[in-house]
């Protein structure tokens, strides 16, 4: 199995195969990163369309193969951002189906469901730069350097803005339990 810096080295050199073999290790993770920060599956989709038709188009600046997920995740995250500013909204994610969330209820488990759909309200409170952090964090398994890449910013900053988005995070399933608004 070839890793993914030999795949992204070739594919920077013009190889489509390498190309289509990492699409198909990354749509999904893309997908659930998109669906999370963004809040709905059409949009969450058409960010998938994007990301990868930009660092198509975009692969002779891929210049560290080594780094190719943070790259396309820093790709992901400008596109999700770009759109959160356009529409201004703050994506809720009341409806979101549990998949989007990589939580899934014990099958006939109505407390798990209602777990699942208090989280998912609770991260759809959050501001962005938290929620993003949380999703980069503990739903994509990124390292604190990672995520220091493609939020722009220092490991102690993501280190910091993580402790404060999960604050806020308890702090807003504290409210979603409570029924408190």
């Amino acid at each position: 199995m070839r890793t993914d810096a030999d795949l992204a080295a070739d594919f920077r050199g013009g190889d489509d195969r390498a190309f289509g073999i990492l699409y198909e290790r990354y749509k999904r993770a893309i997908y659930l990163f998109g669906r999370r920060m963004l809040g709905e599956p059409d949009a969450a989709r058409d960010l998938v369309q994007d990301v990868f038709l930009k660092i198509y188009e975009k692969r002779a600046q891929l210049h560290d193969p080594e780094n190719f997920r943070s790259w396309l995740f820093t790709a992901a995250r400008n596109r999700c951002l770009s759109q959160l500013r356009h529409t201004r909204a703050w994506a809720p994610l009341d409806d979101a189906p549990d998949e989007a969330l990589a939580v899934s209820p014990a099958a006939g488990s109505l407390e798990a469901a209602e777990e699942v759909r208090l989280l998912q309200l609770a991260l759809g409170r959050l501001k962005v730069e938290y929620r993003e952090v949380l999703v980069l964090r503990e739903y994509q398994d990124l390292s604190y350097r990672d995520i220091a890449v493609i939020t722009n910013s220092s490991e102690s900053a993501v280190k910091s803005r993580l402790f404060k988005a999960r604050r806020a995070l308890h702090d807003a399933l504290q409210q979603a339990i409570t029924g408190r608004e």
